[in-house]
């Protein structure tokens, strides 16, 4: 099930300022050059569900940071 959002026409030109303002100020990053991996098999979702619900994930991105903090911001 997809959803699509529409934008009422008069909110378009105030959108598009403030995404430039946030893109100029570094808040809003361009969109991804390539397609993100979406296509996992059953398998592998169950198995990132399942690192990511063990805290595994967030222990080894903290391991990650402290071993280079720039990481953390970027």
């Amino acid at each position: 099930m997809s959803i699509e959002v529409k934008l009422a026409p008069e909110l378009q030109p105030i959108v598009e300022r403030a995404r430039a303002l946030a893109r100029e100020r570094g808040e809003l990053l361009d969109a991804p050059s390539i397609k993100p991996l979406t296509d996992l098999s059953d398998d592998a979702r169950i198995a990132l569900g399942e690192w990511v619900s063990s805290g595994d994930y967030d222990r080894a991105v903290a391991e990650i940071i402290d071993d280079d903090p720039e990481l953390a911001i970027q």
